[in-house]
């Protein structure tokens, strides 16, 4: 894995982390969220429940609006909020519903803040009771107590305010509207608290996951640039050995005269300078920047790589058809494509069938460019195409050492396709094999 690769496998790292925490964090937060919210509603309903079942008086609740009796108050009324310490028993006998609430204990006289109206079988308003709710009118309570009788649903919210409609058998029918703003403002505050303490907990994750993944990635990114260095060095090292062999074996040839042990060794000479030569190349293309990315015009450099194959395809009595269309543009690096075509063609007319086409087509389709290369091979039926881009991998009957390469020239194609984010495909159908590279442009 090279160093490019090794820092892409840290980004997805931290990515993966963070997203994690922030899952993990967000069903945490909203677990706790809606506990507390249905914490809250709970303590709603019991509260409305009981001021029902005691027609809509607890302690020192009074009628202020009463028109069979012709009472009809609007006065303000002091508010006194006196609460008990809320601690982790509380909220567990709370969540589990095993805490029992007094409402005739007289804090909640004062916390309890509700009015209650009471509508006729007619839709008559026949009773406003309030309960430390100040400047309460009394068209301003029926017109809230019409829009909970006409409401969907017999609880709900309206503004800061829970209500809670009960129809009686005799067609009459009641609302309570219990003020809940401290309520309503506590899940609020849990509310924006979780996503401070998300925001804040992802902060840090993501540094410290940055920082400790640069110091765990230090030594395999030392590993990498060892095996670049010995990959260059051993390929300086090896072309020394290499072409004075090959000077002896030629040297040899002119006073013996040539023979088939001397051939051997002049062919497996050049294997190994090849070999070489591609991991070199190898070792480039892994270090390509972005910045040598320019608008190429990929028509010219496939053409040119084709006039370079067509007298090689002639020595193996092969036709190479050119199919390319004219004035197609990418940007890219026309090494890179200059050198995938070269691999291709190269592959192609190396296992092509005695006497067979080669085909080079470049085409575009809306944003697509499409490099297809195709040869005979009649033999391809039962062949895995799925390991063909594994590097050193031959297929044993036909794809065999006498054909020369090395097994790595569609290892690197695929690198070169991907380092361009494109796709690259193998496919065999009526005796042709065809390679299919398609790039976004």
């Amino acid at each position: 894995m090279n160093e490019q690769a090794i820092k892409k496998l840290r980004k997805k790292f931290i990515k993966m982390q963070t997203l994690t925490l922030l899952s993990v964090m967000f069903l945490m937060s909203g677990l706790i969220y809606f506990s507390n919210s249905i914490i809250t509603i709970n303590n709603i309903h019991e509260t409305t429940n009981f001021i029902t079942s005691n027609d809509g008086i607890i302690q020192d609740a009074k009628v202020i609006y009463d028109s069979q009796k012709g009472i009809d108050l609007t006065d303000n009324s002091e508010f006194s909020n006196k609460a008990d310490p809320y601690n982790i028993g509380t909220f567990l006998q709370e969540i589990f519903g095993i805490k029992e609430f007094d409402l005739e204990l007289e804090k909640y006289s004062f916390a309890t803040r509700y009015f209650f109206v009471e509508f006729d079988e007619n839709g008559e308003m026949t009773k406003i009771i309030k309960n430390h709710i100040a400047e309460l009118s009394s068209e301003d309570a029926e017109e809230l107590g019409r829009f909970a009788i006409n409401a969907v649903f017999s609880f709900g919210q309206y503004g800061d305010y829970y209500y809670q409609c009960q129809y009686k058998d005799d067609g009459s029918s009641t609302v309570i509207f219990l003020e809940s703003t401290e309520k309503i403002h506590q899940n609020n505050r849990l509310m924006f608290t979780s996503l401070t303490l998300m925001t804040i907990g992802l902060i840090i994750t993501w540094l410290v996951v940055r920082a400790v993944s640069l110091k765990a990635i230090a030594p395999e990114i030392r590993a990498a640039e060892l095996q670049k260095r010995f990959i260059t060095d051993a390929s300086h090292e090896l072309k020394t050995p290499l072409a004075v062999i090959k000077a002896n074996t030629e040297m040899e040839e002119i006073i013996n005269g040539e023979d088939e042990w001397t051939q051997s060794t002049l062919r497996q000479v050049d294997r190994m300078n090849g070999l070489i030569k591609d991991l070199v190349t190898i070792s480039k293309s892994q270090e390509r920047e972005k910045s040598e990315l320019s608008d190429v015009d990929i028509s010219n450099v496939v053409k040119e790589v084709i006039d370079t194959f067509t007298s090689v395809a002639k020595r193996d009595e092969k036709d190479l058809i050119n199919n390319v269309d004219e004035n197609i543009h990418m940007l890219c690096s026309s090494e890179d494509i200059r050198q995938l075509t070269v691999l291709l063609i190269d592959n192609a007319i190396k296992y092509c069938d005695d006497k067979g086409n080669v085909t080079v087509g470049l085409s575009q389709k809306s944003r697509k460019v499409t490099l297809k290369i195709s040869n005979n091979y009649k033999n391809g039926e039962n062949v895995d195409y799925d390991k063909f881009f594994e590097r050193f991998y031959r297929e044993d009957k036909s794809r065999n050492i006498d054909k020369g390469g090395y097994g790595i020239g569609l290892s690197i194609a695929q690198k070169i396709v991907k380092n361009y984010k494109g796709t690259i495909n193998v496919s065999w159908e009526n005796g042709v094999i065809s390679f299919i590279c398609v790039f976004k442009v």
